[in-house]
């Protein structure tokens, strides 16, 4: 539980030092999602924060794109780490698919390969869907 603690703290800190380096001409979108567990989820410019009940999890978008310009769908690739659920602490890397269907509006869906690095090392899939808003 320990070793769970200080690995959060640290993840946490570090990527909270780098989002308010760049936190003054940020693009800001909150909503909700079923990621891991209904949580709150806020994006800042390329950083994705998921807070659930029992956990929480930080995510840097490293590529996106367009599949072509008459669609409002966008993809995305991300890397980042997550801690809490189910008393463990490991990294991710979603993948997914984001459309804007109303102004300042868009609906996303991804899939994450999660590797699990407490007692035990465990390899799995999970995914996400949700709704955020843009300020």
């Amino acid at each position: 539980m320990k070793k769970i603690l200080v690995a959060s703290i640290l993840m946490l800190s570090l990527m909270l030092s780098l989002m308010l380096s760049s936190l003054a001409q940020a693009d800001f979108k909150v909503g909700v999602a079923a990621d891991m567990d209904l949580s709150i989820v806020g994006q800042i410019d390329r950083y994705n924060i998921v807070l659930g009940d029992s956990g929480f999890a930080v995510d840097y978008t490293i590529l996106t794109g367009k599949f072509d310009n008459k669609t409002p769908l966008s993809w995305y690739v991300s890397g980042g780490g997550w801690a809490g659920w189910n008393h463990g602490f490991g990294v991710r890397a979603p993948v997914g698919v984001s459309w804007v269907f109303a102004k300042n509006w868009d609906l996303y869906g991804q899939v994450q390969p999660v590797a699990n690095f407490d007692s035990d090392f465990d390899l799995s899939v999970d995914g996400a869907i949700g709704v955020r808003f843009a300020f």
